[in-house]
């Protein structure tokens, strides 16, 4: 396992395929099938609002009967034929018209904030496969050291200069750092996969113009839960509500029915005209109103309390965000001393000052360090991450 996973990280440079940071967005958003199919249902809306607001067909109906007078000239056959056609009101139908189109560009808001979402878990996955790659190479250079160190050791105890006791604890040092390298080439083959996945590309992933920074203007919290997609999608259904209820208060009459014919009795020929308007003078249309009225106004109040909340949040881990920025510097300042210290114990181990065990602790020290300033680092990734996915969208 350690062999085939070291081989495959050796081979990652050449398998890789790097990208600019939009290019694998659109690559993820392209083979996404939530958003394939909410545009399917986009583009059906357009016909459904085609086939609603489509005149209605015209019909013929036609009539005939045997008539018997008191005097034979009277008698005969009737014969007649009216056309029918429906004209809808103008006043519905642009009601009509508009509550379609709300419904249209709701589903296309949709599909954007969906390749919003992509977006941000993409941006994370990519930043957390960076920083595994830096683990990796940390790992790498232990390994390399502990190995070193046991062979020294070995070479010290032929001698006649190291106890067997000492050699051990270097071999067990050496599989310490062997593990801890495969684990975290497991962890970034995890991610691999995960970004594989998502973008549907076979060789390693990684963003060409994509590298980690602090997240900044928290003058722009109120801005950025104002346009956040969860809030934006409710503004969305409360704007198709209002164009439902516009629909049903300019339908009391939705269309009038034209009819013209022409009849031919025995005794005469005429021209006819008919005209047939509904009247909505029943409660239907009032019962309907007053409940889509209570669906948004219990949208319009969920909205709030969700601003509110995001608000609550957002600044919360904003303040998180902060704290973690001076963990990761003041790491970073403990990384530097003891880099500092690890150079004067190696010139002190050149100079036959300091002994191999105490060089390999000041060593770890150091790889121990750097490790914690990327642990560091993974926390503030997915913090940061935590926050874009609850606004909607990459925090610019």
């Amino acid at each position: 396992m350690k062999k085939r996973l070291i081989y495959t990280v050796a081979l990652l440079p050449v398998l890789s395929y790097g990208m600019s940071f939009n290019a694998l967005s659109e690559r993820a958003c392209d083979v996404s099938g939530e958003i394939v199919q909410r545009t399917g249902y986009w583009n059906a809306s357009k016909y459904e609002k085609a086939a609603a607001l489509a005149q209605e067909p015209m019909s013929i109906e036609t009539s005939g009967r045997a008539i018997r007078g008191d005097d034979p000239k009277d008698s005969g056959t009737e014969y007649g034929m009216m056309v029918d056609w429906t004209i809808k009101m103008p006043q519905l139908y642009h009601a009509q018209e508009r509550e379609y189109d709300l419904g249209s560009e709701s589903r296309l808001k949709e599909i954007r904030f969906e390749q919003s979402r992509i977006k941000v878990q993409l941006k994370r996955e990519l930043l957390l496969a960076d920083l595994e790659k830096e683990n990796i190479k940390i790992a790498a250079e232990k390994v390399k050291s502990a190995k070193e160190a046991h062979a020294i050791g070995v070479k010290k105890q032929n001698a006649g200069r190291m106890s067997q006791m000492e050699v051990l604890r270097l071999e067990t040092e050496y599989d310490y750092a062997l593990q801890e390298q495969t684990k975290m080439m497991m962890e970034y083959d995890h991610i691999q996969h995960r970004l594989q996945e998502m973008t549907m590309l076979n060789e390693e992933v990684r963003a060409d113009d994509l590298s980690f920074a602090y997240l900044r203007g928290e003058d722009q919290i109120e801005s950025k839960v104002n346009n956040a997609a969860p809030v934006l999608a409710l503004g969305a259904e409360i704007e198709t509500i209002d164009a439902q209820i516009e629909t049903l208060r300019r339908s009391t009459v939705e269309s009038v029915s034209v009819g013209i014919g022409a009849t031919r009795e025995p005794t005469q020929n005429s021209i006819d005209f008919r005209l047939s308007i509904p009247l909505a003078l029943s409660g239907k249309n009032e019962n309907k109103i007053a409940a889509l009225m209570s669906q948004r106004s219990a949208l319009i109040h969920k909205r709030e309390i969700m601003m509110q909340k995001l608000s609550l949040s957002v600044h919360a881990l904003m303040e998180h965000l902060k704290e973690r920025e001076l963990s990761l510097s003041e790491a970073a300042n403990v990384e530097r001393r003891y880099e500092k210290l690890f150079e004067i114990a190696q010139k002190g181990f050149e100079g036959g000052v300091v002994t191999q065990f105490e060089y390999l602790a000041t060593k770890n020290a150091f790889y121990e360090a750097r490790l914690r300033s990327t642990e560091l680092k993974r926390n503030y990734i997915e913090e940061m991450g935590e926050i874009e996915e609850r606004i909607g969208g990459i925090w610019e």
